[in-house]
């Protein structure tokens, strides 16, 4: 699934944390991985109508930009991948964005700053904007740490599950072991409706209040159980309920969650997510890596 990823850099340390997990998915596909970096205008001097100045700091930028890829590409060689390195000029988000198209590749990995959400990364908001537009899976790491503990969250419905090929690929590249979590909001059934079911059938009702509550817990087991045999540690399922971005925070935080996977619609970006405002929640609030899917238009249309 992951056979070629594109890892945007900057030159700094911060950027780089993007680099341990692109590799080591590569590796095991023993696919290629495309470093990209932006040349920027660290000094703007208009000496004359030719922006000679802009010119010349331009071309340094790209200079430096070139030598720093080709640096990092003799140090992280592996047998097992490829690596090619492009310095383009441009919008850096819009640049991500097209390589990813123009390249087809399979993924997005950036580094976002560990302290905060997405809007602290090194360009602003590039990963927000890459978030929105990207057309392919976006890995966003904050900390230089292994992905051990994979939660994938999940409301019932196909556009959700779309996170499980590609949470399931991490996992079995990377040896984490999974989660699968399906918060559900709290609601009660009106006593009326289950006393009509029992004058319909003795016990009606009761088998129904049953559905209803554990229909979350069942519908968690069916997904496990057809995914268990693509994995060789136990997938784990959690059902919840309560407010649902409060929930996926609250289990990510205490039970050291590594990566959250999320699907988004395809269509309007992450503010469409089936539930509302809960990717977007999630993405500013939680300290983990996070990997978005957003699925093709024509899917969800």
């Amino acid at each position: 699934m992951f056979e070629k990823i594109l890892v945007p850099l900057d030159g700094s340390p911060l950027a780089e944390r993007a680099l341990t997990p692109a590799l080591a998915l590569a590796q095991q596909g023993h696919g290629e991985v495309i470093l990209l970096s932006v040349p920027y205008v660290k000094q703007i001097v208009v000496e004359d109508w030719d922006n000679y100045g802009f010119d010349q700091s331009l071309e340094q930028s790209q200079k430096e930009l070139t030598e720093y890829l080709e640096g990092l590409k003799a140090r992280k060689a592996y047998p097992d991948l490829t690596l090619r390195t492009v310095v383009e000029a441009g919008d850096e988000a819009g640049m991500i964005v097209d390589m990813a198209m123009d390249e087809e590749v399979d993924l997005i990995v950036m580094a976002t700053h560990g302290r905060s959400g997405i809007s602290r990364w090194i360009l602003g908001s590039v990963t927000e904007k890459v978030l929105r537009h990207a057309p392919c899976p976006v890995l966003v790491v904050r900390e230089d740490k292994p992905l051990s503990h994979i939660l994938i969250t999940l409301d019932g419905s196909a556009l959700s599950e779309c996170a499980l090929g590609p949470g399931m690929e991490v996992a079995s590249r990377l040896g984490g072991h999974v989660t699968l979590l399906s918060v559900e909001s709290s609601r009660d059934i009106d006593p009326a409706f289950t006393a009509q079911l029992d004058k319909m059938e003795a016990g009606l009702g009761a088998r129904t209040i049953e559905d209803f509550y554990h229909r979350t817990e069942s519908y968690l087991q069916r997904v496990a159980r057809e995914l268990q045999d693509d994995l060789e540690q136990v997938v784990h399922i959690v059902p919840r309920t309560g407010p649902i971005a409060h929930a996926i925070l609250d289990f990510i935080e205490t039970e050291d969650v590594d990566l959250v996977v999320m699907a988004t619609h395809g269509r309007t970006g992450l503010s469409r997510w089936r539930y509302g405002s809960v990717t977007e929640k999630v993405l500013h609030g939680a300290k983990c890596a996070l990997l978005i899917v957003r699925p093709p238009l024509s899917e969800f249309e």
